[in-house]
């Protein structure tokens, strides 16, 4: 199997697989920003999430097989709280990491409509309708 490389890509000594990517959309290095943190709360939260559920079943282990006689209602009631709150932290987990995906979207959607605006001046610019970039009166349109 072969890979081809453009000039510009051996120059660099990278290819286009290598080059970090949002939303399938090629980007340069300084464009893309760490969402460690977040991904670090999502962790934590599903973390404490699973936690919690052997806490569960800890504790049912414990009210079945103890010594002193538990009302199977109160250990039921119980059980099911933990599992409630169990899948609100699942829950929040996930919504930490479609914060994330979300802002890597509107990330590539900012710098499509950043190149596309270069594009359509350059092309402008070209055509006599706009002053070139960079002189005066482009600073004043």
């Amino acid at each position: 199997m072969s890979h081809e490389h453009t000039h510009a890509e051996t120059d660099r000594g990278d290819s286009h697989h290598s080059a970090p990517m949002i939303a399938g959309v090629t980007v340069r290095e300084d464009d893309v920003e760490a969402a460690k943190g977040i991904r670090f709360i999502a962790f934590l939260f599903r973390g404490m999430a699973i936690l919690m559920i052997v806490l569960m079943c800890v504790q049912i282990i414990s009210g079945v097989t103890g010594t002193v006689a538990l009302s199977l209602g109160v250990l039921f009631a119980e059980a099911v709280r933990l599992i409630i709150f169990a899948g609100l932290l699942w829950g929040l987990g996930d919504i930490a990491v479609l914060a994330i995906k979300s802002h890597y979207d509107l990330r590539a959607m900012k710098i499509l409509v950043a190149r596309a605006e270069y594009l359509m001046r350059m092309q402008a610019a070209a055509a006599g309708t706009l002053p070139p970039p960079g002189t005066r009166a482009d600073r004043e349109s």
